[in-house]
Order: structure tokens, then sequence, then C-alpha cells
């Protein structure tokens, strides 16, 4: 009987953080360009298992005092954030995230180096609050979900978000104090897609309108719809949904002008 009421108290408590911490990327607006993620709530708790999993690992052996990380992960694409003081290290961090029930691609964004001390630790909680604050002033952004994770002065920006909400959110926190580098793991959505979900259904007088595509970025790609790329295409490794990115082919980021 007290395991059973221990089961309900923990699931009930972890439903209200995934309603209300917003790690989820949730949207809640009247503008027709604002998308809403559609995870079911199945694949919500399978990603937020997956970063729970993932940042554990920091606690285990060989890991444990040496590898720092933290986890960001939307239907199973993993981003992982941290510090590892060798390749190997670091490596081996990516092949344990791999096995972990519903991970489908990892993104090893953890930095070769010492873990970060304290001090650091407080500056980066510190830039964040920062960050998100800004982030809620810019009225472009209202009603968007982003989230924010610092690591190092290094601020990593996630959500489900149109190209135009992702710009903006990025162009906020590259304006932040302290701020070193932003790193864009946004999921991009496509407009005309969207625009059709929502669009009036036709009655028999009216035929229903149609949605024109919009002009995006060459360098963005839809992520509606899981594409398969080519042989030897050089976007094979990017991150679905975001630009080319600068150091591993997988993020964008935006570096910062002192």
């Amino acid at each position: 009987m007290l395991y059973t009421r221990k089961l309900s108290l923990y699931v009930t408590a972890l439903l209200s953080c995934l309603l209300l911490s917003g790690c989820a990327g949730m949207f809640v607006s009247d503008s027709s360009d604002i998308v809403t993620d559609d995870r079911s709530t199945r694949e919500i708790w399978s990603d937020n298992n997956i970063e729970f999993e993932a940042a554990a690992l920091g606690n285990k052996p060989p890991f444990s005092g040496k590898v720092r990380v933290a986890a960001s992960s939307f239907r199973g694409k993993v981003v992982l954030i941290g510090q590892a003081p060798t390749e190997e290290l670091s490596a081996q961090v990516e092949e344990h995230v791999e096995k972990i029930a519903g991970v489908k691609k990892v993104y090893n964004q953890l930095r070769v180096q010492p873990m970060i001390n304290v001090s650091q630790m407080s500056r980066d909680s510190w830039i964040t609050a920062k960050v998100k604050s800004a982030l809620v002033r810019e009225n472009k952004l209202k009603g968007v979900s982003v989230k924010v994770i610092t690591e190092n002065s290094e601020v990593f920006l996630f959500g489900y978000v149109t190209p135009e909400n992702a710009d903006v959110a990025t162009e906020t926190a590259r304006n932040v104090s302290g701020v070193k580098l932003v790193i864009r793991g946004f999921e991009i959505a496509d407009l005309a897609t969207i625009e059709a979900k929502t669009a009036p259904a036709p009655t028999s007088d009216a035929k229903a309108p149609v949605a024109e595509a919009p002009v995006v970025d060459a360098s963005a790609e839809d992520t509606t719809v899981e594409k398969t790329p080519p042989v030897d295409s050089p976007e094979g490794n990017i991150m679905e949904g975001d630009v080319v990115i600068d150091r591993s082919g997988d993020i964008v980021e935006e570096s910062i002008e002192n």
C-alpha cells in the first residue's frame, strides 16, 4: 500500500513538472505564426527520462568526479552539454547515451576540458536568468517557450519555433552581458504545414484556402517530416530543423563580439 502511494505521488509530481516547467517547449499564443509542440505525452515523458538518465551518468563510474553532463532531448534527438577531460571520456559518455531507451541520435557538445568550478556554475545560473528575462521582455517572442541552458558562459537555446522566432531569440541572447557564445539547438517548424493544419475547413460553397510556401533560408530544414539525406550529402549530420553549424556540423554557434 505504501509503495502504491509513493508511486502515485511520484507520477503526479512528474506530470506537474512536465506541465509547469516549460522544458517540453510548449507554446500558448493567439498569433498565427506561433507553432505548437505536438509531441504526445509519451514522447514528452521519454524525452524527460532521456535527459534524466544522461545527466545521471556524471554520478556513475567511470565518469563520477570527472565528467559534467547535462542534456536536452526532443523526440529522441539528444544534445549533450558539459565538460569531459579527454576525448576518450567524451566519446564514452556519447556511447552510453546512445544506449538509453528512446534515443535516436546524439549531438555531442561536451567540451574537452576540466569540469567548471562552483563559481562558474553560479555565473552560469545568473546568465541563464538574465537571458530568460530578456526573452520574456521581447515582444516578438510573446507566447513562445525557449529552453535556456548555460555552461561556462555558453548559452544553448532549445525549442520548437518558427525561423523568425529562432532568429529573434538568438539575437536577444547574444546581447545579454556575460554571454560568450550562443548555440542554437532549435527545431524549426515549417510554416506552410502549420498554416495548412490551422486553415478553416471548406464549406460546400467555398474552396479551402491554399497555404503559400514560406520563403525560408536555404540552410534551414523542414522538421515536420523526418527526411533521409541523400548518400554523401554534406548535410547528413546536420540537426534537423536548424542551420549549418560552425564547430561540429550539428548545432549553430553565434559568436559574441567583445
